[in-house]
């Protein structure tokens, strides 16, 4: 575990001595003065910024991703025992990042009088929004060129741009008949749609734990994919 989260540090370090680091800063910045321009109470905080922040993780892992698809990067792999810690390397490097770009954005707003929090029901943010930002971080891994084969992580992109759509247009997808695309893609997003409702209800029951740990699971599941295609993938890197 201490290897990995040496090798996190160094993802960070490396990903902030080049410009690429303004890419995470500006679009928190962006959405720090964007969407709290009037205002947002807890219960959006909750959903509408915490689906911000996991795609902002997305973006952070891919990046970090991105860093570490380089040749300079072969003699880290090569010394590792399990190529997995790596990826694992990613996850924990991008939800650091992200965690320190959200605590800016609350504190920045919490001070500003944009942002309303009730505590300690807001407490509940805290494992809710790391059970999102563990499945963003384990979705950007097959997405990203470094642990993909070939053009998965294309299809990939276009799974989930399909699912997404779907869940937008599902009154449109039934009056065409399709009610079984309506279902499938309820079931996918139930998880994450469940978690994010019900702690913004502020109801933390049976149904927001059986969320959170399907959200869990389909992080683990993300992972194990990512890992099984990168273990063994032949590794052509530029320098």
């Amino acid at each position: 575990m201490s290897r990995i989260w040496v090798l996190a540090m160094f993802l960070l370090r490396d990903l902030f001595r080049s410009l690429t680091a303004a890419i995470p800063l500006g679009v928190a910045l962006a959405f720090a003065l964007i969407a709290f321009e009037y205002g947002m109470d807890q219960p959006q905080f909750v959903t509408v910024a915490g689906v911000a922040m996991a795609a902002l993780c997305v973006l952070n892992c891919l990046l970090l991703a991105g860093r570490a698809n380089r040749g300079t990067s072969y003699a880290i792999v090569g010394r590792l025992p399990r190529r997995s810690e790596l990826l694992a390397a990613l996850v924990v490097s991008s939800i650091v990042l992200t965690i320190g770009l959200a605590l800016a954005t609350m504190v920045g707003n919490l001070v500003t009088g944009r942002l309303t929090l009730g505590f300690p029901s807001a407490l509940w943010i805290i494992p809710t929004w790391l059970d999102l930002l563990l499945l963003a971080a384990a979705l950007a891994l097959p997405l990203s060129p470094l642990a993909a084969r070939g053009g998965s992580h294309l299809a990939g992109w276009v799974f989930i741009a399909a699912v997404m759509v779907a869940y937008d247009q599902q009154a449109r997808l039934q009056t065409q008949g399709l009610d079984w695309v309506v279902r499938a893609v309820g079931v996918i997003a139930w998880p994450v749609s469940t978690l994010l409702s019900q702690a913004s209800a502020g109801l933390h029951g049976r149904s927001y734990f059986l969320a959170l740990g399907l959200t869990l699971a389909y992080a683990a599941l993300l992972f194990v994919v990512a890992v099984e295609s990168f273990d063994d993938k032949d590794l052509l890197w530029a320098e």
